[in-house]
């Protein structure tokens, strides 16, 4: 890791972020390693992403497949390079039963590891399904490809299983709307909200909210206080008017680059940041771009510089 290099990146993103504002911006490893497109380009080693993570400007990442499940041999890796571990993201079957209670049982070594790393943040989100995935984009609105009520009463109570779960190691739970699961549409995410047990709130996707159809600067704008957490994306409009055309689907929607870099596509970035200081979020924002054209650091760089210059975060 060229030390120089990284020490001058840690020094200019820890005094912008503490001239301007309380948020924290972090990154993902699917931004490098997506594990939806395994075969989509050379996977990076844990090492090397990590500093492609801290060179491209990025203060914190979210736990990722290939980290280290121990604590200590996780802070090892982060703590030379002043990378937080923000949260992790985990897949759930809330519909179900047999497989979503091994799945919380599972949670506990998750839990541990996030508690001994000091990181809060467990991000949740409800399996995507193939009839889902396919359907990417062209949600029915009248509710019949979605979740019966006997389906939305499973989530909630399943959330509630989790937040208990990690309430226990003082963690907190938020759920993340996704394309290609059966909380995509607005119709959907709006019935998410409704049915959510205290204690958890959103961890809301910019990118996938608009690809499901959704104006994610007016639910921000409606919903504030109930972000917990952010990922932010933007989103191509032409490949996403393709997309729903040629009902591509989730999948190859990414093929296409569907998720733009920041500022090249139809998500307002500048005015969910103002909504979210409006609303004293103080909370991570973590960018995500799932797949890119360009080399993903050089990918990952633009958009931290476009958040610094544009957003002054």
């Amino acid at each position: 890791m060229d030390q120089t290099t990284v020490s001058e990146k840690q020094a200019s993103r820890t005094e912008a972020v503490s001239a301007t504002t309380a948020i924290s911006v972090g990154t993902a490893p699917v931004n490098w390693n997506n594990d939806d497109l395994s075969n989509w380009r050379r996977r990076l080693p844990l090492a090397e992403m990590l500093d492609a993570m801290v060179n491209a400007g990025y203060s914190g990442t979210e736990y990722g497949a290939g980290f280290p499940r121990d604590p200590n041999e996780l802070r090892d890796e982060l703590e030379p390079r002043g990378l937080l571990l923000c949260g992790s993201y985990q897949w759930l079957h809330f519909q179900h039963s047999t497989v979503f209670t091994l799945e919380l049982a599972e949670l506990d070594g998750v839990l541990r590891a996030l508690a001994g790393l000091d990181c809060r943040n467990l991000i949740v989100s409800s399996a995507m399904t193939p009839e889902r995935i396919a359907l990417a984009g062209n949600v029915p609105p009248d509710g019949t490809s979605g979740l019966t009520p006997e389906g939305w009463q499973a989530l909630a109570d399943g959330l509630a299983k989790v937040r208990d779960r990690a309430a226990a190691w003082d963690i907190r739970v938020h759920y993340h709307n996704h394309v290609g699961s059966h909380v995509e549409s607005p119709n959907e995410v709006e019935r998410l909200v409704e049915v959510m047990p205290n204690g958890v709130d959103l961890c809301f996707d910019t990118g996938h909210y608009a690809f499901g159809g959704g104006d994610p600067v007016a639910f921000v704008r409606r919903h504030a206080s109930l972000i917990g957490y952010l990922h932010l994306k933007d989103v191509d409009k032409t490949v996403l008017a393709e997309a729903r055309a040629e009902r591509l689907g989730f999948l190859n929607a990414l093929r296409r680059y569907v998720f733009s870099e920041l500022g090249q596509g139809a998500v307002d970035v500048p005015a969910i940041i103002a909504a979210l200081r409006s609303a004293n979020y103080g909370g991570w924002v973590i960018v995500e771009q799932d797949t890119c054209k360009d080399d993903p650091t050089k990918t990952a760089t633009r958009n931290r510089t476009y958040l610094r210059s544009t957003c002054e975060i």
